[in-house]
C-alpha cells in the first residue's frame, strides 16, 4: 500500500514541475534580416525567422507573439 501512495505522489510532483525555462538572444543576419534563437535546456535550439528590424525582435519578445509561441511548443499555457 505504501509503495502505491509513493508513486501518486511522484506523479502529483512531475505534474507540478515547472517547465524548462527558453531563453531567447536576437541575432542580425542582414540589415534587414533578424532571427530570435530559443534555446532550452534539454530540446533543440529553434529559430524564429521572418524578423526584418530590431525593432520587430523587440516587438516579438515584449508582445503577444512570444507568448503565443511558447503556447504552441508546449512550454506555457
Amino acid at each position: 500500500m505504501l509503495g502505491m501512495a509513493l508513486d501518486a505522489e511522484r506523479q502529483h510532483i512531475e505534474y507540478m514541475k515547472k517547465a524548462p525555462r527558453v531563453t531567447f538572444k536576437m541575432l542580425r543576419i542582414a540589415e534587414d534580416d533578424w532571427q530570435i534563437v530559443a534555446e532550452c535546456p534539454g530540446a533543440e535550439t529553434q529559430y524564429i525567422k521572418g524578423l526584418e528590424s530590431k525593432e520587430d525582435v523587440d516587438e516579438w519578445l515584449a508582445g503577444s507573439r512570444r507568448i503565443a509561441w511558447l503556447r504552441s511548443q508546449g512550454y506555457a499555457k
